[in-house]
């Protein structure tokens, strides 16, 4: 209870000493983000937040503290942007995309140290993804992604090859001990290059396209039959082994 009120405390100062200043946050109205080319949108509370809609870009204007829903819509399918608002007036956004056309990564939970900790085995599903496109054989392995993400809170740009998490909507940094707040998140990451190790030998596959994974909570541990979300139909495979992130 103490430690609760301690760390609402610090949140308070934080707020107060941190100036509000207006920002502006620019999105480009294109297939690559929302999935849809938005054509109105409908902003929740807009109290924290204002926007429009403009030829092919989309403004946000920050006004208070707080976070809200927009709502985007082509007249005919729907997109959904998370937006938060930070104590100095910084814009963070987390895009739901449409996905009606999007090609499906299922990412599950992995254990580690005994149930201590747990991670989101993004290597893991990504593998799964290539070996199933015959992009790589099974025995093979990931040696360095290269992406742009679309989604900056929940995972940024790939960094010396690898995958990093990001930070939680209140700009948090996500540690190890609490990756879970990720669960039933999606994640649409644009590839640009993929090395992987084949005999020994580093390998460039050419995997220029757009993947969306689809974090889930659901945890497991060693041999299980897990779901293959490959073009919207669901198939069981079975998974003989876990890819360190």
């Amino acid at each position: 209870m103490l430690k609760r009120l301690l760390e609402k405390r610090i949140v308070t100062l934080n707020c107060v000493e941190i100036p509000f200043q207006q920002h502006v946050y620019k999105m480009q109205n294109c297939v690559e983000v929302l999935g849809i080319e938005a054509k109105s949108l409908q902003i929740e509370n807009n109290k924290i937040i204002t926007g429009y809609i403009d030829d092919q870009s989309i403004f946000f204007k920050s006004l208070r503290f707080g976070q809200t829903i927009i709502h985007f819509s082509d007249g005919v399918n729907k997109a959904i942007v998370q937006l938060f608002v930070r104590p100095s007036g910084e814009i963070v956004v987390e895009v739901k995309p449409y996905l009606g056309e999007a090609e499906i990564v299922t990412v599950y939970y992995r254990t580690i140290l005994a149930d201590t900790f747990i991670a989101i085995d993004l290597k893991g599903a990504l593998k799964h993804y290539l070996v199933a496109h015959q992009f790589m054989n099974r025995e093979d392995s990931i040696a360095e992604v290269h992406y742009q993400s679309m989604h900056p809170n929940v995972l940024k740009d790939s960094f010396a090859g690898h995958f990093v998490l990001g930070c939680h909507m209140d700009g948090r940094e996500i540690q190890n001990a609490n990756e879970y707040a990720l669960a039933n998140r999606q994640a649409s990451l644009q590839f640009s290059k993929i090395i992987i190790l084949q005999r020994g030998k580093r390998k460039a596959i050419a995997c220029d396209r757009l993947l969306t994974f689809m974090i889930t909570n659901h945890v497991f541990v060693g041999y299980e039959d897990i779901p293959d979300y490959q073009n919207g139909v669901e198939n069981y495979v079975k998974r003989d082994c876990l890819i360190p992130v």
